[in-house]
């Protein structure tokens, strides 16, 4: 059986795998090998072309998301003071930690709370539609457009800080310190160049 070489950052998280899959699969008296974990990760690999992307339907609903509801989500993740910071400035820090499809299908469970709390007994025919909501929807959209052009500009822009790779994961970020992490998709990508540049 052909051999292969890790470095030591990765046999120990290769190690962690390994115990993670023990505690998670296995009884008192079992015990998952080192090529276990490997074969478990083969087995549950998806190939980039696979794996879906945030959409821009994902950028539109980040953009137009309102204080209110940033400000609940970043209630629930540490590194995201709920206060304190401006909505773009919230946003960003979110979009950093959660990833766009994560926090575009929060921001969607908060909307769908907030309509179902609250009862529609509106029925406007549009006939006094204020001209100023069409410039904001306009401007949302404009804004959506805006936010996944500079998400795909800070690949551009930082393309010496990241590589496809050959390894087990399809890219990797070199951070300033000079170590590397791997990344398994363009977001992640995006989100190691967001929060260490």
């Amino acid at each position: 059986m052909p051999d292969i070489s890790i470095t030591k950052e990765q046999h120990s998280r290769l190690e962690q795998i390994r115990s993670d899959l023990e505690t998670a699969f296995v009884d008192t008296y079992g015990h998952v090998r080192t090529t276990d974990a490997v074969e478990y990760l083969l087995d549950t690999y998806s190939p980039p072309s696979e794996r879906d992307s945030p959409s821009a339907d994902a950028y539109e609903r980040i953009a137009d998301a309102e204080y209110p509801a940033l400000q609940q989500i970043a209630s629930d993740v540490e590194a995201v003071p709920g206060s304190g910071i401006e909505a773009d400035a919230m946003r960003g820090k979110l979009l950093s930690e959660l990833g766009a499809e994560t926090l575009a299908e929060k921001l969607a469970a908060v909307a769908e709370e907030a309509t179902d709390g609250t009862p529609d007994d509106d029925t406007d025919t549009g006939a006094d539609a204020d001209p100023a909501d069409e410039t904001s929807e306009q401007s949302s959209a404009q804004d959506a457009g805006g936010l996944l052009a500079s998400a795909n500009r800070l690949l551009d822009e930082h393309d010496e800080k990241w590589t496809e790779s050959d390894g087990d994961t399809p890219y990797e970020v070199t951070l300033p310190d000079g170590s590397t992490k791997p990344a398994r998709t363009k977001d992640d990508v995006r989100q190691l160049l967001f929060r260490h540049y």
